[in-house]
Order: structure tokens, then C-alpha cells, then sequence
């Protein structure tokens, strides 16, 4: 089974990303298929730079080729619908409604203060 993914290039800390069609159960730096385009996150603007050849991107997908999550992101972003059916759909938790708390009395806390600060004054009366 083929595969569209990216194959990390560069240097350490000045990474880019060829886009290639490989096969699945090979390791992802080794031999491939075809390079269809590239990636590059490290330009000026800080959106990146994607080129790739669009009409070979849809020959292999319509040929029966996947493509990983990431690959069908920037593709379906940059104007390829046939990798738009690719793209997992984000499911958001559902927010947790949060029960009003019971307000707890406070009067049982005030007659431990109050018989505290009266023992005080019997003492200072006494002495």
C-alpha cells in the first residue's frame, strides 16, 4: 500500500519536510517513490513555504494512495480537495457543567472563636 507522507530533511534545529510517495511499511528516511513537493516551516513569514505538484498528488490518491494526517492538513489548506477526505475530523470533549456548590453555613464556625475569645477575657479578669 502506498502512502503520501513527509520525510524529515536538514540539520539539526533547521528541519524541512520532502513530500514523498512511499511504501507503508517502509521507514520513512529511506527509499521512496517520488518526491512530489516539499515543505519548509522556516521561512521569513513564519507560515512556511509548501510546494508540490498538485496533478501528481491526485493521480495517486485517485489510484488508491493515503495520506498521513499532517500531508492532508497542509495539502487540503493549499487548494488539493482530494485530500480533504483525509483529514480526521477533531472531536472536542464535551465541557464538563460544573454543580453550584451548597454554601455551607458558617455559624458552627463562629462559636469555636467566640467561646475561645471569652475564655481570654476570664482569663485577663482573673488575673
Amino acid at each position: 500500500m502506498l502512502i503520501i507522507r513527509f520525510a524529515r530533511r536538514g540539520r539539526k534545529g533547521q528541519a524541512f519536510f520532502d513530500l514523498v510517495v512511499a511504501e507503508k511499511s517502509k521507514p520513512v528516511q529511506k527509499k521512496f517513490i517520488n518526491k512530489l513537493g516539499y515543505f519548509n516551516p522556516r521561512t521569513e513569514g513564519g507560515k512556511g513555504e509548501f510546494v508540490f505538484d498538485k496533478e501528481q498528488v491526485e493521480k495517486y490518491i485517485t489510484n488508491g494512495a493515503q495520506v498521513s494526517q499532517s500531508a492532508a492538513r497542509l495539502l487540503a489548506k493549499n487548494g488539493c480537495e482530494v485530500a480533504g477526505k483525509f483529514v480526521a475530523q477533531r472531536v472536542s470533549k464535551p465541557q464538563k457543567t460544573e454543580a453550584p456548590k451548597e454554601v455551607v453555613e458558617e455559624a458552627p464556625a463562629e462559636e469555636p472563636a467566640e467561646a475561645a475569645a471569652e475564655e481570654a477575657s476570664e482569663e485577663a479578669k482573673a488575673e
